[in-house]
């Protein structure tokens, strides 16, 4: 698997509501989404999610009373399940690790992190098609239609 090379530049940390269920990532993101599908609209609670991919060696769960809980997730409009990984105390989304890429990527919630949404800023905004009319774009991502692989 591909490991960052930078990945002994930065530790980034975040928690869960609860914060029964952690985690530690290092190094930069490889991307960073800006989702409006409806499984993300949904798993947000409202118009998009904002995300970050990493090399899954890159990545460090921290679960000690065993919350973590993982739900596959069929039927996406991508075409490709994906594995959501749940902390069962508060049930707050801690990754997703899409089909597309084996388990070499793992997809963490930017918001989880201190100060996570200002640090990871979107390089790519997907299923704009389904971006509400009073949600304004992002200034830094890249659009599209559907997700890039698919278009």
């Amino acid at each position: 698997m591909p490991v960052d090379e930078n990945a002994q530049c930065s530790t980034y940390t975040g928690r869960c509501l609860c914060k029964g269920v952690g985690f530690t990532v290092k190094g930069d993101p490889n991307a960073v989404f800006c989702c409006y599908c409806g499984d993300c609209a949904l798993g947000a609670g409202g118009p998009c999610q904002i995300t970050a991919t990493y090399f899954t060696p890159n990545f460090t769960l921290y679960d000690p009373e065993g919350l973590a809980k993982r739900y596959i997730v069929n039927n996406t409009l991508s075409g490709r399940s994906k594995v959501k990984c749940f902390c069962s105390g508060c049930g707050c989304t801690i990754y997703t690790i899409p089909a597309t890429n084996g388990e070499e990527e793992i997809v963490v919630r930017t918001a989880l992190m201190k100060n996570g949404l200002e640090l990871f800023k979107p390089t790519i905004e997907c299923y704009v098609r389904n971006r509400p009319s009073y949600f304004s774009a992002t200034t830094t991502g890249k659009q599209y239609d559907l997700m890039p692989l698919n278009e």
